[in-house]
């Protein structure tokens, strides 16, 4: 009689397989989760730039949209005194003068994602 120990060759195939369902049920999910937080990231960041060029253009009746020269709101964006740091990586962001009083903010991030603000 042979006194063996550890696991028989079922045993380690049973593990390996549940691992292997775990796996294709959980990357999915977490793919999603991750491209979901890019965009979720993208509209924050367009948010914060419609608020600092509303914020600009409501500290003195006399300016225009059309004063913001810089359209890349990606690296960075600043009207007057009121500025906000960069885009996360992968976002892309425009501004655009529509008018004198009115303007757009449009944030694109990987996957198709696109919103316009306002």
């Amino acid at each position: 009689m042979r006194n063996t120990k550890g696991f028989t060759l079922i045993e380690l195939l049973i593990v390996i397989a549940i691992i292997g369902i775990l796996a294709a049920v959980l990357v999915p999910n977490l793919l999603n989760a991750r491209r979901t937080a890019t965009q979720r990231a993208a509209e924050a960041h367009g948010q914060n730039v419609y608020k600092v060029v509303s914020a600009y253009l409501a500290e003195d009746p006399a300016r225009s949209a059309q004063d913001i020269t810089d359209t890349n709101c990606a690296d960075g964006f600043t009207a007057g005194t009121f500025s906000v740091g960069n885009a996360p990586a992968g976002v892309g962001c425009t501004y655009s003068a529509t008018g004198p009083d009115t303007f757009t903010i449009t944030v694109t991030a990987p996957g198709g994602f696109s919103k316009t603000f306002p």
